[in-house]
């Protein structure tokens, strides 16, 4: 037995504690290291209706499919069909946003580096038909803009949506077959999926809620995303597939992609922040103790997962799991994993305290789609208190979270220290006056509205 796999053992036994910790019904674990893969699934698949979780189970990768759709992108690009730097009107000639300005001067690059600036957190169900996409994009026509290109990083859905419905123009397919042809084929993901009757007669798992204060789970549904939503976050597969996605994008690209664009999609394109690193295509380029990393996560209704690259040391992690506070775990796992496989560590970021009328500037109202936030001093101490105002297509909004504190750790800098989204960074963004326009959360830009 390898050093690898006596790790990886003890990995999983950790995990199987923490899953049940952390009220997690199942889980699927992957590492490849060299040339050694390793992979485990425990736990149930739903707790209504259990199955065991195994290397075979399927979960939804959720927004991890954005590097699949710019995997298909850059095929095209390579095959002369589309240009990165073209302005997406040459290929949805109808594209339009609130802004007329932004809907003619909007790049694919801007599409799929999340650096458009409109609002993003976008999930119209528009049927299951082949022109769901088309149809929603055009019903993009009112979205506001919240902040002009390439100026601000807003993590922006809606955008992919966009991106997908270009691959159907320029190949005359629609999105699911051109992504089945360019990519999950190509690369041998025989048991990655898109539609719900693709894939149940496999066993898959179902997401949950965990109710504290009743001691339960809840299985959420709907189950699947709206079809227009696929190109951002539709793919669903098990683990071993996730990993075989990962090991292709540690390689030089085969046949399937040139080493040049795979280069590209992986260097810096758009600077995020000295936490979050930088947007690559698709891909959030960063670094753990000196270390380059690729990754992407997701969630969906239910399940979240993760997917991150070490490409020096020839290593992929990859998590799924199938429960709305899923990324906890993840997170876990993931820093034990590197610092164990590879030594790789980030130090906790330190906070520190503040006179009260430092933090008074701070102190406002926030709104963006979705969410209302307000940031409030409490007994000389920051409190983020933050309201759903509107859930998923199909569903109630969640319930909203306790005030939580803030802690100061940077410049324009903080760190939710207590409650459900503790560790989370929130960033203050001031316009061209020095004035704060926007707080950062969750990687989206929240414009201040009072």
């Amino acid at each position: 037995m390898s050093d690898n796999q006596k790790k990886f053992d003890e990995l999983t036994a950790l995990v199987d504690g923490w899953r049940e910790e952390l009220h997690i019904p199942g889980t699927a674990i992957g590492i490849s290291i060299g040339d050694e893969i390793f992979t485990y699934g425990s736990g149930v698949t739903s707790t209504d209706n259990p199955l065991e979780v195994n290397e075979d189970t399927l979960f939804q990768i959720g927004s991890t499919t954005k590097t699949y759709t710019a995997t298909a992108i850059m095929r095209l690009v390579e095959d002369g069909k589309l240009a990165l730097d073209d302005p997406v009107q040459k290929y949805l000639p109808d594209f339009k946003v609130k802004d007329a300005d932004v809907s003619k001067s909007v790049t694919v690059q801007h599409l799929i580096t999340h650096s458009a600036g409109w609002s993003g957190d976008v999930f119209t169900d528009t049927g299951s038909n082949d022109d769901s996409l088309g149809e929603y994009v055009s019903q993009m026509a009112e979205l506001p803009q919240l902040a002009p290109p390439d100026t601000v990083f807003s993590y922006n859905n809606s955008a992919f949506c966009t991106a997908g419905h270009v691959i159907e123009a320029v190949t005359g397919k629609v999105y699911e077959t051109v992504m089945k042809e360019l990519v999950l084929e190509p690369i041998g993901l025989n048991n990655s999926f898109f539609f719900p009757r693709d894939l149940i007669t496999y066993r898959f798992v179902v997401g949950h809620r965990y109710n504290d204060e009743e001691n339960a789970f809840t299985v959420m549904r709907p189950w699947a995303i709206p079809r227009s939503s696929n190109p951002a976050g539709g793919i669903v597969c098990d683990i071993k597939d996730y990993m075989a996605y990962g090991r292709f994008h540690l390689g030089d690209g085969g046949d399937i992609l040139s080493k040049a664009s795979m280069e590209k999609m992986q260097s810096p394109h758009f600077s995020i922040n000295q936490a979050s690193g930088s947007m690559g295509l698709a891909w959030f380029v960063g670094n753990v103790g000196g270390a380059k990393t690729i990754q992407h996560g997701g969630n969906t209704i239910g399940q979240a997962a993760q997917l991150l690259l070490v490409p020096e040391h020839n290593f992929v992690f990859a998590m799924l799991t199938n429960a709305d506070r899923g990324n906890p775990l993840i997170t876990k796992v993931e820093n034990w994993a590197l610092k164990e496989f590879l030594g790789l560590e980030d130090a906790e970021p330190e906070t520190y305290d503040v006179p009260v009328e430092e933090l008074e500037p701070y102190a406002g109202k926030y709104s963006r789609e979705m969410i209302d936030s307000e940031l409030t001093i409490e007994d000389g101490q920051l409190i983020f208190n933050m309201a759903y105002t509107s859930g998923l297509p199909g569903m109630e909004p969640p319930p909203s979270p306790p005030p939580m504190p803030l802690a100061m750790c940077g410049e324009d800098e903080m760190i939710i220290t207590e409650g459900p989204l503790k560790n989370a960074r929130a960033e203050f963004i001031r316009d061209d006056e020095g004035k704060i326009a926007y707080m950062r959360l969750g990687l989206r830009i929240n414009p201040r509205v009072d």
